[in-house]
């Protein structure tokens, strides 16, 4: 049988792997439009409304774009952290060598944390 301290010990190293686990995993989620069809890391997207997440171990990140829940292009990326956070969600759009619009990095409104896209 556990003793007190031995439950308030267990209880508390618990508590601190799961904040060791969210600290070390971040993530997110934001609503994202895209105004008109586009490349993502040489794949298209639609223009619509999309769910952007992404997770990160280190400074590479996994960002998943979903309609509705259902995940619909997943994309390979970089954590950058800038100066200030982002006043809104937004994309950096350049363009390719045929012309074509292509989102290169992801913004989080409030968060100093953007996605550079590869």
């Amino acid at each position: 049988m556990l003793t007190n301290k031995r439950m308030l010990a267990c209880a508390m190293l618990g508590i601190i792997l799961v904040a060791a686990l969210a600290v070390a995993s971040p993530k997110g989620s934001s609503p994202f439009n895209v105004p008109e069809t586009m490349l993502i890391a040489g794949k298209e997207i639609k223009a619509g409304q999309y769910d952007v997440k992404w997770e990160s171990n280190s400074s590479e990140a996994t960002v998943t774009f979903s309609v509705l829940g259902k995940p619909i292009l997943e994309v390979k990326g970089k954590v950058v952290e800038g100066d200030k956070k982002f006043e809104a969600n937004s994309f950096l759009i350049g363009k390719d060598a045929s012309g074509r619009k292509v989102i290169k990095e992801i913004q989080y409104s409030g968060k100093k944390t953007s996605i550079v896209l590869e």
